[in-house]
């Protein structure tokens, strides 16, 4: 890591913190984003999709009849004209965990499905333009882009709600006798508290901001040049310090990772690079602040925007703008390509 110094060449009038580490994030891999404005993968061309998910897909969708079985049966076993006929000697209660137990191996497979449909989905988007792949590869838009991961979409409520659903299963096993299962179970509750936290504090900062975008001076940017532009708020933001602006390049990354006796290969995205800098524009703290300037010179060195492979390479702004209560964060995805012949 190192500092450059205040008023440096860039231009920029404030001191930047550069680091070269690789550090992991805890992010989804751009595989499992969609591309704003983009259609649902369950909509039209879905069976295009699922062939060319190679086989997997299908499975997946396999488990998905399974689980909507057991849901419809233990449904029938709660509710309806067949729960007498159903149930017999048995529990009642115990169709109440089929129909929970269902639910949950559905939506979870679902949410799978719904990851490799959004990969098979870019990885037959064709490049219109060898020569200006930024013209194919995303919906990039000079004026009013949207963050990244602005929390909008069936992606991320399907993700959350089948993950807190997992957690809500586990749960059942509290009764066991193991304090061993129970301290596990307990940590998953806290992991959801967390995911709870994070969805409220997006919801929050959504209805008191609106979400802000991002306009670009150069579009697009080149390794080995300039890359500028500014955020925009939709409502006045009122500052308890000095924004800051991180230029960081993204590399999704395959890594196998154990589980016990188990192994298992998933997208991992790595920062390979960052440069923070303070927003030069000079902002009281309790001032309205209506948008942030920021520039940065890109490094030659590294790998430019590349979205449709599976291991993606990508450039991002991060916005940090303290405020009271929790900071005002914002990503977006930036158009920084390597310079064509």
């Amino acid at each position: 890591m190192s500092i450059t110094p205040p008023f440096d060449e860039s231009g920029s009038g404030a001191a930047a913190v550069v680091s070269r580490d690789r550090q992991e994030l805890l992010l989804p891999p751009r595989s499992a984003m969609p591309a704003p404005g983009s259609r649902s993968v369950f909509g039209l061309g879905f069976f295009r999709r699922l062939r060319d998910s190679q086989g997997s897909g299908c499975f997946i969708l396999l488990f998905c009849g399974i689980g909507l079985t057991l849901f419809l049966f233990g449904v029938a076993g709660t509710v309806g004209p067949w729960k007498e006929g159903l149930r017999g000697n048995n529990d009642p209660r115990s169709f109440l965990g089929v129909m929970i137990f269902g639910a949950v191996f559905f939506l979870v497979p679902l949410r799978m499905l719904q990851i490799v449909l959004t990969g098979a989905e870019k990885k037959s988007r064709g490049r219109t333009s060898k020569k200006e792949p930024w013209t194919a590869d995303y919906p990039w838009r000079r004026e009013w882009m949207p963050p990244d991961y602005s929390g909008g979409g069936s992606g991320w409520v399907l993700g959350r709600v089948a993950f807190l659903a997992l957690i809500g299963l586990f749960n059942l096993a509290l009764a066991a006798p193991s304090w061993v299962a129970r301290i596990v179970i307990l940590a998953f509750d806290l992991l959801g508290l967390l995911i709870l936290y994070d969805t409220l504090h997006k919801l929050t900062q959504w209805l008191r901001f609106r979400h802000p975008v991002a306009t670009w001076t150069t579009f697009p940017a080149f390794l080995g040049d300039r890359l500028e532009g500014r955020i925009s708020f939709a409502r006045p933001v009122r500052v308890a310090g000095a924004p800051k602006v991180t230029l960081r390049c993204v590399g999704d990354e395959r890594v196998t990772r154990m589980s016990g006796k188990h192994q298992s290969s998933q997208l991992q995205p790595f920062a390979l690079y960052q440069e923070t800098r303070e927003a030069p524009q000079a902002v009281k703290p309790g001032e309205p602040l209506d948008y942030v300037d920021f520039g940065f010179d890109v490094p030659g060195d590294l790998p430019g925007t590349d979205l449709l492979k599976e291991t993606a390479t990508y450039w991002q702004v991060c916005l940090d703008v303290p405020i009271a209560g929790p900071n005002l964060e914002a990503v977006f995805l930036a158009p920084v390509y390597r310079r064509t012949q």
